[in-house]
């Protein structure tokens, strides 16, 4: 299930960022996944939910997709 390595990325992507500094929750993260990237939507809001960081515990994932390989994050909904 390569889906936990790649939320473990946009976590770590988003803390490098200070993009979760003071949020409590996050909702909804929206992002356009590529229909060849191999990526499962419910693996990887399953992987989302289970990272062990309460912040993500019941986010939902919104997915647009494309004809790419790539992922790529839209928007993220906090509190």
């Amino acid at each position: 299930m390569h889906e936990l390595s790649i939320a473990l990325e946009i976590l770590e992507m988003l803390e490098k960022n200070n993009y979760l500094k003071d949020i409590k929750i996050v909702k909804i993260i929206n992002l356009t996944i590529g229909n060849y990237s191999g990526i499962d939507k419910n693996y990887l809001e399953f992987a989302f939910q289970n990272l062990g960081d309460n912040r993500f515990n019941a986010v939902i994932l919104e997915c647009n997709y494309n004809e790419t390989d790539d992922i790529k994050v839209n928007e993220i909904i906090a509190d």
